[in-house]
């Protein structure tokens, strides 16, 4: 983290577009957490009927002691301006967290699958066994649950038994129940568990069906739902970040350190977090910065088709749908389509040079 950290303060002095680019991500950083107290002068979704299609810089129509929409308004007259800077609330509350948790599941699998391989993790019969019961069990209270409970229109709090329950079953029977089962011989033998195997079938099968397609197909059967989204987006965007932590741990393996912690003792899961994870993370953290952009650009795309959002959050991609309801107006395309259209080139400048420094330092 301290040589990510170095990388970017040196980028930050010598390059003028990265560090343009990183002030306006601060910026807007910024906005969307200090949201709750700006003084805007509208709601996201107050109608004001009187100023349909209202376009933007016109202030002599309105009257000089009233509030007054700075950037027009929509078809049903709510403020742009206002719903823009919303929108860029949706935005980072759907990709950040969804990003976060793809690059984190992508980089323990993909550092997993580089060390291990096919041979060097073994495990008992018995866990062996255990293991399709544990996954069934995961994927029954991680994604059919959830899917009954969105079209139940449940509370959050709902979620809260099924997220406990699909690691806690898992953790009795590998944990407690297999040390049960290892009283017979044959299940305490160990077999070799092709773990880097796997990894790559699922990386293959995933990266198969192009995200977007993927996306809309599995949302078609189930209920406007920010959560499912997140799942569904998590899904799909492991595979980058764990396809980049599985080559650079095999680079790693090769690197004269590493093997000297290996005869010295070390266990894996420390060669991992302790030696691989200083030299992992920044080109993971591109990886992160370039799925931040495509994120947003699908998370647009899919509340343009109003698909997967709920019609109550405020987004860019279903700001700039109102212009079929009125193709002359522009303002409606322009200024949210301007936002998102900067936003996810200060991303793409900024992983470009977080790409080029790394690359230069091996």
């Amino acid at each position: 983290m301290r040589r990510l950290m170095e990388t970017i303060g040196t980028l930050f002095k010598a390059k003028l577009a990265f560090r343009l680019a990183l002030l306006y991500l601060s910026v807007l950083v910024l906005l969307v957490v200090a949201l709750p107290w700006l003084p805007l002068p509208f709601l996201p979704n107050e109608l004001d009927l009187s100023k349909v299609f209202a376009p933007p810089f016109h202030w002599e129509h309105y009257a000089a002691n009233r509030p007054f929409h700075w950037l027009g308004t929509d078809a049903l007259g709510r403020d742009v301006l206002v719903n823009i800077v919303y929108g860029a609330r949706t935005a980072l509350m759907i990709s950040l967290p969804v990003m976060l948790l793809a690059t984190g599941l992508g980089l323990f699998m993909g550092s997993s699958a580089g060390l291990f391989g096919n041979h060097k993790l073994r495990i008992s019969n018995a866990r062996l066994l255990l293991l399709l019961p544990s996954l069934v069990a995961m994927a029954y209270y991680t994604l059919y649950v959830p899917f009954q409970l969105a079209l139940l229109k449940a509370d959050m709090s709902a979620y809260i038994l099924p997220t406990i329950l699909a690691f806690a079953i898992p953790g009795v029977l590998l944990f407690i129940g297999a040390p049960m089962l290892m009283r017979w011989d044959s299940l305490k033998k160990t077999t070799p568990f092709p773990f880097d195997h796997i990894v790559l079938r699922l990386i293959e099968t995933l990266t198969s069906i192009p995200k977007l397609i993927f996306i809309l197909v599995l949302a078609a059967f189930a209920p406007p739902s920010l959560l499912l989204l997140s799942a569904l987006l998590v899904l799909t965007f492991w595979t980058g970040p764990a396809r980049l932590a599985r080559g650079e741990m095999l680079r790693i393996k090769e690197l004269p350190y590493f093997e000297a912690a290996i005869s010295s003792g070390v266990t894996q899961w420390q060669l991992i977090w302790r030696h691989a994870m200083p030299n992992l993370l920044a080109p993971v953290a591109v990886s992160f910065v370039f799925g931040l952009a495509a994120l947003l650009m699908i998370e647009s795309t899919l509340s343009f088709l109003n698909i997967g959002v709920s019609t109550e959050l405020v987004s860019w991609g279903r700001m700039i749908s109102g212009i079929r309801a009125n193709t002359a107006a522009w303002w409606l395309v322009a200024f949210p389509g301007a936002f998102l259209s900067l936003t996810v080139l200060a991303l793409q400048t900024c992983s470009y040079y977080l790409l080029q420094a790394s690359q230069e330092k091996r």
